[in-house]
């Protein structure tokens, strides 16, 4: 499949990267990675092309300060002050960008961002968590210890080596918005995936979004962590991303294109 590359100004005038495959004309689906992620990150581009063959525009998302420009985190400077804010002012330009009807499947934090994001678009027709976070954190007494005497706390990149910093901003509370208060305003249809060995986010996190939002549909996958066995570089999908896979694909597709679905489209068929 032919991606394209979408650059649009985001926050503090940054650029957001995404990679677009799909038909233009097709409602657009926002992926979005989580902590520590970016757009190419294991099976990412996979699920782009399985949001592609259903019919749907996929645009899987760079935050623009999450810290990758040309590679793997090579902007630490951007990730030291990388924030929820600043995804959603991300996201809101590259709404202003795509018209017409809009998804969202957000993996880990980006299922946080995902949930804040349809709550203030009005666009936004269906939503899709995996792994979601219920809440951005403050920080805990440790950091709050290296914050005061540093002012960053370091987290490490077990894949890449890295020590990354991550400043006392990101913590504040005017740039972690009410992840729950928000997306229970309004009732958009979300189907939200949660692995039992979620060794990141513990499964209580699908129970407090099932709790407070009553239009959540939830499943939990047995036996899956925390990227439902995704891996960087990608190997190929696993059985349990597979099956998420599937299931959200099918999911929005039949509230973004609706009896415009291609035929087949619930038979659970993937693309190679």
């Amino acid at each position: 499949m032919t991606v394209r590359l979408l650059q649009v100004p985001g926050s503090d005038r940054r650029t957001v990267r995404a990679d677009v495959v799909g038909p233009d004309a097709a409602p657009a689906v926002l992926v979005l990675h989580g902590f520590k992620g970016f757009r190419r990150w294991g099976g990412f581009p996979w699920v782009g092309e399985q949001l592609a063959a259903r019919g749907l525009r996929a645009v899987v998302v760079d935050f623009s300060h999450n810290g990758v420009e040309e590679h793997d985190f090579d902007r630490l400077d951007l990730f030291l002050l990388d924030t929820a804010r600043r995804h959603q002012d991300d996201l809101a330009a590259l709404a202003r960008v795509l018209p017409g009807p809009l998804g969202v499947l957000g993996h880990s934090r980006g299922g946080a961002d995902a949930l804040v994001f349809a709550a203030r678009e009005s666009r936004v027709q269906a939503v899709v968590t995996w792994a979601a976070v219920s809440a951005y954190p403050g920080p805990s007494p440790e950091q709050e210890r290296a914050l005061r005497r540093d002012g960053y706390v370091i987290v490490p990149n077990a894949r890449t080596g890295q020590a990354m910093p991550i400043a006392r901003l990101a913590f504040d509370a005017a740039e972690r918005p009410d992840v729950l208060g928000e997306a229970a305003a309004r009732a958009v249809p979300t189907l939200a995936f949660h692995g039992t060995a979620d060794e990141s986010v513990p499964l209580s996190s699908l129970e407090r979004i099932a709790h407070a939002l009553p239009h959540v549909e939830t499943r939990r996958i047995e036996g899956a962590g925390h990227t439902f066995g995704a891996a960087h570089p990608f190997p190929g999908p696993t059985p349990h991303l597979t099956e998420v896979t599937q299931a959200s694909v099918h999911f929005l597709a039949r509230h973004l294109l609706g009896g415009t679905e291609p035929d087949g489209a619930a038979d659970g068929s993937l693309s190679a």
